[in-house]
């Protein structure tokens, strides 16, 4: 990108950042979560000779609880944590029975709060599923479909959980489904919890789990999962069981096939590696305690970043490790260990240093923007041993999902954007080209070009021009337009129509206004000019800008500071007292670093497993224009569309843009219908003359 060159080298070189410790990892997937409502104790409270010791106020509240007078306990427990003479373990009870009291009492927003509050205060709560249980049921009674979904994707995504745990939190989440009417979900979460299993052993434990739930499904619900499943044998979790289920109950028997109810079929599951479903039963039952082999384990996320820390880019590689840092400590805060290794790539030997690091460190962010650093790192080996992320547009010939990933705008990204703005919200059908003859404009006209045709539109006309010769900028401009030669200005002989609506113009954004001024020059007021992001930063950088040439322009780009994500940047930053403008840079690092702990990758990963988390993955709030993958680990960003304006640039306002597109058009047509009519007259009138 050519406008980081212009950024000043930072005068400090950032060394490495440190993991904060773990506190609550539920407050990840719960945006704008609130602390409970527990005033802050005082000293002079405390020494009231009149008030009611701490300890005798925990044995009233104990014999509330234990006597099931849910009311008075909640009140009690609330009181007792108002105390600054409560060991931890107390606390920790306290926290517990206050909300457990407060869901009794229907008082589910401040069982929210209580359980968000225990999980802060000591994360291994978070391995044990009484926790997920109450938060899930809590979540279920207030309605909150949002912060279901945020949870459900948090659970798949977290491996490091106890498998036990997590098989019951989606079997949880799938019975909601079915519920709610989706059964399809129901059973897609159903097979990629299986999926995940460990091993053959926890496979069976969770088929076994399931098949002892089906038992007690009511019969209209476990009737619309076994209509989904339908009556054609299958031996793949869940559906053979649920056939076994239903041959058992003798309802669907009839209508299932006599194969459903053969011994073989009865059996269960014969396939995937998985134990039979009849064994399940000399394993625990699903309201046992997990087995010994799947006890929590402790996990720190380790990730790398290789960015310019000096160098005439270190102000770029700054702006993202702040956007990293704030990130770290905003998850730490809410129970994420995160540990970052920060390389500077600027360093002669920052390859080998990376290699140095130990297999846990699975996922790495950049190289930033540096084409020959990917093929060095597949050169050496480090794209099979590390996920790595690139912040750059095009990986060139490394395989998008299989060897690397992607977390920047591609060009397609900048080009797709364009074209929806272009064919679906204006309705142009019709497009030229107009690019420099550099090797970014090259590439981004033919990314452009292809994506059109994909479309449909019809590309009418491509020219280029020498970038540094701006004389004969003009001169691709007269031939796109197909200026007659020695064409003058005449009010009474406009030039004709142009064959396309827009122009593509892959151009700084410094170089972008000569351009205009010289379709405005040869009549152009009415086409719509459109530009890469290179505008948009340049956008955000400008002052007082002439929108002369602009008022129908449109570029693409991945930062707006407006949108919610981006203000909650801000407000983490002006928090952290960082001082720091949030911008697409910082965003970037933050960003990356919340996906990073989401995916939890470690060793022995694969680029399947990578892939599937990143398509599964759902509830990340991004501070940039969001990022979604494909099932093939394609990154995908849809990005905004700005309009320059002489405050820098605003969003498009695509019916205002119709409407001032098309009544400009709409007038250079009159002209030339005009001047048609009056040179038609004109030539009657002579002719009338000659015979005459």
């Amino acid at each position: 990108m050519k406008a980081i060159m212009t950024q000043r080298p930072a005068r400090r070189r950032v060394a490495r950042l440190w993991a904060l410790a773990l506190v609550a990892a539920t407050a990840l997937l719960t945006t704008g979560c609130m602390e409970l409502n527990v005033p802050q104790p005082s000293s002079q409270a405390v020494q009231q000779p009149s008030e009611q010791t701490t300890a005798d106020l925990a044995a009233e509240a104990e014999g509330f609880w234990k006597g099931g007078d849910w009311p008075r306990a909640e009140l009690l427990y609330s009181r007792l944590l108002e105390r600054g003479d409560i060991n931890h373990d107390e606390h920790l009870q306290a926290l517990d029975r206050l909300a457990q009291s407060a869901f009794k009492n229907r008082h589910y927003h401040q069982a929210r709060h209580a359980l968000d509050m225990r999980a802060g205060a000591d994360q291994s709560v978070l391995a044990t599923w009484p926790w997920h249980d109450l938060y899930l049921k809590t979540l279920m009674a207030l309605g909150r479909a949002d912060l279901l979904d945020a949870h459900q994707a948090w659970i798949m995504a977290h491996t490091e959980l106890p498998y036990v745990v997590r098989c019951r939190a989606i079997m949880a989440f799938a019975e909601y489904a079915a519920q709610s009417g989706d059964a399809v979900r129901a059973l897609n979460l159903l097979a990629d919890i299986h999926r995940q299993a460990p091993d053959v052993a926890a496979s069976a434990w969770l088929e076994g789990a399931f098949a002892a739930n089906l038992r007690e499904l009511p019969d209209d619900r476990f009737a619309a999962l076994s209509r989904q499943v339908g009556p054609r044998p299958q031996n793949i979790f869940p559906h053979a069981l649920i056939q076994r289920e239903a041959a058992r109950r003798g309802r669907q028997g009839a209508r299932l096939s006599p194969a459903a109810s053969t011994p073989s079929a009865r059996a269960g599951l014969t396939g995937g590696g998985t134990l039979l479903a009849q064994n399940a039963t000399r394993l625990q039952s699903a309201g046992s305690d997990q087995p010994a082999a799947l006890l929590p384990r402790q996990t720190t996320v380790s990730l790398a970043l290789v960015l310019p820390l000096t160098g005439r880019f270190a102000a770029t590689g700054q702006k993202v490790l702040r956007g990293a840092s704030a990130a770290r400590k905003i998850l730490a805060a809410k129970g994420r260990n995160l540990e970052i290794k920060v390389i500077n790539t600027e360093a002669s030997d920052w390859r080998a240093q990376l290699a140095a690091l130990p297999p846990g460190v699975a996922v790495v962010g950049g190289p930033l923007l540096a084409p020959d650093s990917m093929r060095a790192l597949q050169a050496d080996g480090t794209l099979g041993r590390r996920a790595v992320f690139a912040f750059q547009p095009d990986l060139g010939t490394i395989r998008e999902g299989r060897q690397a990933w992607r977390f920047y705008p591609s060009l397609k990204d900048q080009a797709r954007a364009l074209i929806d703005l272009t064919a679906e919200g204006l309705g142009i059908r019709s497009v030229a080209v107009l690019a420099p003859r550099d090797h970014y404009g090259q590439r981004m006209a033919e990314v452009f070009q292809t994506e059109a045709r994909a479309r449909g539109l019809r590309v009418a006309g491509s020219e280029t021009y020498p970038p540094d010769d701006h004389p004969r900028w003009m001169q691709s401009v007269s031939h796109l337009l197909k200026v007659p030669d020695g064409f003058r200005h005449n009010k009474n002989m406009p030039l004709p129509m142009p064959d396309f609506g827009a122009v593509f113009l892959p151009e700084d954004w410094s170089q972008a206004e000569m351009l205009t001024s010289d379709f405005y020059f040869f009549e152009g007021q009415q086409l719509l000019f459109l530009g890469t992001d290179l505008w948009s930063v340049g956008l955000d950088n400008a002052k007082d800008i002439d929108d002369t040439y602009f008022q129908h322009a449109a570029c693409p780009g991945a930062w707006w500071p407006e949108t919610v994500g981006a203000r909650a940047l801000q407000t983490v930053l002006d928090g952290q007292k960082q001082g720091q403008q949030a911008d697409f840079w910082v965003a970037l690092g933050y960003d990356f670093v919340r996906l990073a702990d989401r995916l939890a990758l470690g060793p022995g990963w694969t680029p399947a497993e990578v892939n599937a988390r990143l398509a599964a993955l759902s509830g990340l709030d991004y501070s940039m224009a969001p990022v979604l993958w494909s099932a093939d680990g394609v990154a995908k960003q849809k990005l905004y569309v700005f309009t320059p304006r002489k405050e820098g640039k605003a969003l498009v306002d695509v019916p205002t843009m119709r409407e001032s597109i098309d009544k400009a058009r709409d007038r250079r047509e009159h002209r030339v219908g005009a001047a048609r009519e009056t040179q038609k007259s004109r030539r009657s009138a002579a002719a009338r003359d000659a015979k005459e």
